[in-house]
């Protein structure tokens, strides 16, 4: 599996340096870096240009900072050094790369001086201020500098490069560090050793930029077995089979969607055309309010009320647009009392949280169920504060995949699938235009299809939120969005993303 789909901890990047260190004590972790930071640098600039702008903070990742000017004004580059750090304070190590710099002729420029860098149009700003070891917020001059950098890359159109992690960004959860939000906005990331769940949810989306990986040449049986990944067709251990000529619509499942109350029959006619779209066999819609005759685009759905529904067969998909009502609450118990394949959502979550015998009945299921959260859901069922949640998605999809032994997708920028055994899948399709009303019906009702044809629930879960994500990214490459994408544009991109899956499969074999 390609290194850049395995995620690590920060705490297992410290065990592998020092791991490193111990098997090739001679050799420099930080001169590799810089190497391969200079490298990287090059390859985005292409040729000498105008000077490079390099921000050298206090600690490792300072020195880091310092090998790589040193390295590029080997290779012809004017570099400047934005020193924000004592060199006296700095390893032995790091002192050694400053001084290597101060020796190639590399301009310095103090901290306090850091306003006259708004003069000069840099080809590049490379990020060196903070790196993985950061854990408070940045605050005082350093605030000022990253504040003014900010300003200044986006004013003059500068690309910025961060290494290791943009300064401010916390690499295990994804959080910009502190109440007032300060980090580095890169373009680009190089993060060294390993790459981090981090980078790639929640603020990371905003910040990371393109990430990729220098592993500064740790051999690979150094490196522990992680289980976290990226969410993406190269590491799914599963495949998108074709169908076989010699089937029927009873080989594909049967869906039914539970919800549609009174002024919400909406959610529950896209969880349908969802799992229409998404190849279910034959697929139903059990309203709990007011029953439509027929969805008129789509004839195909079944309808009925929520009570005539059999709920001891098929998968169910229970929540778009359910409502609250004590009518759904005992349609919810029924559902729970069932043996089948279970996906939650929305209201259904609700209920859920708010009633304690229902807790117990969903951890008591024994049978597949994926519950797909928002963060105020999620916030609902763990009884924290929505603040809570994304302070560390990773670990509140884990704690709700525990209580309730199920899977989870914790839905937002870099969704997180948690299951039950502590593994994470952190995804990387998807956009801002995903966050409009009806989507999340539209991911419930992919889930639902995706059991209902023989899935593995785990499997399920990585499958729908990549296709759920891509089918947005294709709309916006299309020129759809991210504005104004609907929820009702996605099913019909979800069914050829799928069929291009099977496509892609059906031609390596």
């Amino acid at each position: 599996m390609p290194d850049y789909l395995t995620l690590f901890s920060s705490k297992q990047i410290r065990q592998l340096e020092t791991l490193a260190k111990k098997q090739n004590p001679g050799t420099s972790l930080m001169q590799k870096a810089g190497k391969a930071a200079a490298h990287f640098a090059m390859s985005l600039l292409g040729k000498v240009s105008a000077p490079i702008l390099i921000v050298a903070g206090p600690g490792n990742n300072g020195g880091d900072a310092c090998e790589t000017a040193t390295n590029l004004a080997e290779n012809g580059f004017s570099v400047s050094l934005l020193l924000c750090a004592t060199p006296e304070k700095y390893s032995p190590e790091a002192q050694s790369c400053f001084e290597h710099a101060v020796a190639k002729n590399v301009q310095i420029i103090t901290s306090a001086d850091f306003l006259t860098i708004q003069e000069t149009d840099w080809s590049l700003i490379i990020d060196g201020l903070f790196g993985i070891g950061l854990t408070r917020e940045i605050t005082g001059i350093y605030a000022d500098i990253v504040v003014k950098l900010n300003t200044i890359s986006s004013e003059k159109n500068i690309p910025v490069l961060a290494l290791d992690t943009p300064s401010g960004l916390n690499t295990d959860t994804g959080i910009v560090i502190g109440e007032y939000k300060i980090a580095l906005r890169a373009n680009h990331t190089l993060t060294f050793i390993g790459n981090k769940p981090g980078l790639h949810t929640a603020d990371g989306k905003d910040y990371a930029g393109s990430v990729v990986i220098g592993n500064l040449d740790i051999p690979e049986h150094l490196y522990p077995i992680s289980k976290c990944l990226l969410n993406c067709p190269e590491s799914f251990e599963f495949v998108v089979p074709d169908r076989r000529q010699n089937s029927h619509k009873g080989s594909y499942g049967e869906v039914s969607i539970i919800g549609g109350a009174d002024g919400m029959s909406g959610a529950g006619i896209l969880a349908a055309r969802s799992a229409l779209f998404a190849g279910a066999g034959k697929v139903f819609i059990g309203f709990v309010h007011s029953t439509i005759s027929y969805d008129a685009p789509y004839p195909e759905i079944m309808c009925r009320n929520a009570n005539d529904i059999q709920y001891a067969t098929g998968v169910i998909v229970a929540g778009p647009g359910m409502g609250n009502s004590q009518t759904a609450k005992e349609i919810l118990h029924r559902i729970l009392d069932s043996d089948a394949p279970l996906v939650l959502d929305a209201d259904a979550l609700n209920l859920i949280a708010s009633d304690v015998e229902l807790q117990i009945k969903l951890s008591n299921k024994i049978t597949a169920k994926i519950l797909t959260p928002h963060p105020l859901e999620a916030a609902r069922l763990l009884g924290v504060s929505t603040k809570e949640i994304q302070s560390n998605r990773l670990s509140a999809a884990n704690q709700l995949s525990t209580k309730f032994n199920a899977i989870v997708i914790l839905k937002g920028a870099g969704s997180v699938i948690g299951h039950p055994d502590g593994s994470i899948r952190i995804n990387t399709s998807g956009n801002p235009g995903l966050a409009t009303g009806g989507t999340g019906d539209v991911l419930a009702g992919l889930c639902g299809a995706l059991l209902a044809q023989g899935y593995d629930y785990f499997h399920t879960a990585q499958l729908a939120t990549w296709l759920h994500g891509n089918a947005a990214d294709t709309l916006v490459n299309k020129r759809v969005g991210p504005i104004g994408i609907c929820a009702s544009e996605l099913p019909v991109e979800i069914r050829a993303g799928l069929n291009s899956l099977v496509r892609s499969y059906r031609s390596q074999v």
